[in-house]
């Protein structure tokens, strides 16, 4: 997988390893009794499996908690808020979805706790599922798996829920904080460039018809330019659009097919693969967001997503 790093991801990454956040992660822990971890977002993870889990079931069991947990990831960003849900031995997990300048970077991920006793009557019920997994033969490591869990009350996994918000509303601050700080020094280059591009009303303008303003041939613009920025020309103008067109999101009265042609984009599809490569969800997803509209989340709990009433959020 082609891993697309943004310095929104980047930031995340030195977050998640700071002295800082990882004291707080181990004063979660130690005040919770529910393990943390912070993962990146799956769209920024390398191929090393880091989003991977070994699974307490042993093989192949990590292959079904990882495919939980990209689904709850799913749900957390459409939700743009916490998602409870079981990992294959029936324990519970709490995902925070972090967003740093509008984009999915990562994750609190907490847990695994149990909600209940596992008492004859769950353990039948979660052997069940694990034969239809193809793990029926692993029942004494489930009961080991939850001999070691922690047991929370519904107020204990409130507060967890409720912390959890919390973290993960620091860290976005603190991710753009970052940004701000280590921003660059703009070249009087740059700056002459955008200035130029401010005139563009219709954005049209060429690689060509830039490069002639700020007397460079093509092909030297293109190398300045990427050297001074990091970027190419043409990602450059991309990520423009896409301020702009996230811009007009926010008035509820555009269409968003109309905001993507007001921003330059003259195809709605690559509109929308660009916009969910930079900031991680939709157009729609993220006018939902902005508008604080959220028409999956049935939950009642604003901390914790609800379960069913056998222990399950499936």
């Amino acid at each position: 997988m082609s891993v697309h790093r943004t310095p929104e991801n980047l930031a995340w990454t030195r977050l998640a390893s700071s002295p800082l956040v990882q004291e707080q992660q181990v004063a979660f822990t130690c005040a919770t009794g529910v393990p943390l971890a912070l993962v990146p977002a799956s769209v920024a993870a390398p191929d090393d499996h880091s989003l991977c889990v070994k699974g307490c079931l042993g093989e192949p069991s990590g292959k079904f908690c990882r495919g939980r947990l990209l689904q709850a990831e799913k749900r957390a960003v459409t939700r743009v808020g916490p998602v409870q849900y079981c990992c294959p031995s029936g324990l519970v997990k709490i995902l925070v979805p972090v967003f740093i300048n509008g984009q999915h970077v990562g994750s609190l991920l907490a847990g695994p706790f149990a909600l209940h006793e596992l008492d004859g009557a769950l353990l039948e019920q979660l052997v069940e599922r694990l034969d239809k997994l193809g793990l029926g033969d692993r029942v004494e490591q489930l009961q080991t798996t939850w001999s070691y869990s922690p047991l929370l009350s519904s107020d204990k996994c409130r507060a967890a829920g409720t912390l959890l918000r919390m973290f993960a509303k620091y860290l976005a601050e603190s991710g753009k904080q970052e940004l701000q700080a280590v921003e660059p020094h703009r070249s009087a280059l740059l700056e002459k460039i955008e200035t130029f591009l401010a005139t563009c009303q219709d954005g049209r303008v060429s690689l060509k018809e830039v490069a002639s303003k700020v007397n460079l041939s093509p092909c030297h613009f293109c190398s300045v330019f990427k050297k001074q920025t990091g970027i190419t020309f043409s990602q450059y103008r991309v990520n423009q659009r896409l301020e702009k067109a996230r811009a007009l999101l926010g008035d509820d009265e555009r269409r968003v097919s109309d905001a993507a042609f007001e921003a330059g984009f003259e195809s709605i599809p690559y509109f929308n693969r660009a916009f969910r490569k930079r900031f991680g969800c939709s157009p729609s997803e993220y006018r939902a967001r902005l508008l604080e509209r959220n028409p999956g989340q049935a939950n009642r709990n604003a901390g914790v997503a609800a379960m069913t009433p056998g222990g399950f959020n499936d």
